[in-house]
């Protein structure tokens, strides 16, 4: 692959194409689609980045067959310099460590297994609970396009919610992709609704695909106001399993548990950039005010889904420089 300068704009159809043929990874529908990104590459495959200053931050693995991302990669770093790379797999942290980048642990994806996922033990009492809670009082779980519902009272929780966050000013991006409150082509969107069919909750789902076929989503989006039911979220997530496991689909993604479980004794590391992983994980007042890091593994490991760990590449030197970018890109 032969791309000595940025290509052109990468249409929608492109795009989708590549996704259903490579996007088996967590983060392939927010490569392909989430707002704000730029693209690197052509109809053979591509990356996605955002610029921060001088500093090109990359998302993830890129939509691309994978002979072909070395020289994607290879392209990418000669045009923009400064470049580091988020939430890739082990295959990618291979080929940026070949490239003298270092490469640290930044915690683990969790995917669950549906064809053997059930209901039953204590581990899943609150998705009993919840299920049994919104059937006595007359709400249920519907997945309608967005567009069904007054786009004023889906915004209105999209905003309660997002008050109760730290950044609760704007959405944020990059690692996580915004909340869009309209149809997205594959994407599935599911509202609990009560007895007048008004919402009270939602979840967002993302699609994951290999080789052409869906296999699986992504826990992408779940929200609720602050004072609404506390089991909306097992509500709405175990109403999406009950579905996709009845569809045959065989992948459930939590997504990334961020600087959990990592070991970070695979490659050659950035000292700096994993001191500052560990604090955010173990500083309870970190925890508490900032990023609920340790609550947020509890639960997703709860699930008993398979882990696959994650990492970030960066070249050595000016690693806490490009650690405060990464908080401007995510928007933190």
């Amino acid at each position: 692959m032969d791309l000595a300068v940025s290509s052109p704009p990468l249409s929608e159809s492109s795009r989708l194409d590549l996704l259903e043929r490579h996007g088996s990874f967590a983060l392939a529908y927010s490569v392909a689609f989430q707002p704000g990104l730029s693209h690197f590459g052509d109809s053979r495959g591509f990356l996605s980045y955002r610029m921060v200053g001088g500093t090109a931050f990359v998302l993830a693995d890129p939509l691309a067959d994978p002979a072909d991302r070395g020289a994607l990669i290879d392209s990418f770093i000669a045009e923009k310099g400064d470049v580091t790379f988020w939430q890739v797999s082990r295959e990618m942290a291979e080929l940026l460590d070949s490239r003298g980048f270092a490469v640290n642990a930044l915690g683990v994806e969790s995917i669950v297994d549906l064809p053997a996922f059930g209901f039953g033990g204590p581990r899943r009492r609150s998705f009993r609970t919840a299920a049994n809670r919104m059937a006595r009082n007359g709400h249920k779980v519907v997945e309608r396009p967005p567009e069904e519902f007054d786009a004023a009272e889906i915004a209105a929780i999209s905003q309660s919610w997002r008050r109760t966050r730290t950044t609760g000013r704007h959405e944020m991006g990059f690692l996580v992709r915004p909340a869009i409150l309209r149809h997205e082509a594959g994407v599935r969107k599911f509202f609990l609704v009560d007895r007048d069919e008004r919402p009270l909750g939602f979840a967002f789902f993302d699609p994951i695909h290999e080789n052409g076929r869906l296999i699986g989503y992504l826990s992408a989006t779940r929200r609720w106001p602050p004072g609404g039911d506390p089991l909306t979220a097992y509500a709405l997530v175990g109403h999406a399993l009950e579905t996709f496991k009845r569809e045959g689909l065989s992948e459930f993604h939590l997504g990334l548990i961020p600087f959990h479980r990592i070991k970070d004794d695979e490659f050659d590391r950035d000292w700096l950039t994993r001191r500052a992983f560990r604090l955010v994980y173990e500083n309870p007042l970190l925890n508490r005010m900032i990023y609920p890091a340790k609550s947020l593994a509890r639960h997703k490991e709860s699930y008993d889904g398979r882990l696959r760990q994650t990492y970030c590449a960066q070249k050595p030197g000016f690693s806490l420089l490009r650690l405060l970018k990464l908080i401007r890109a995510c928007r933190v």
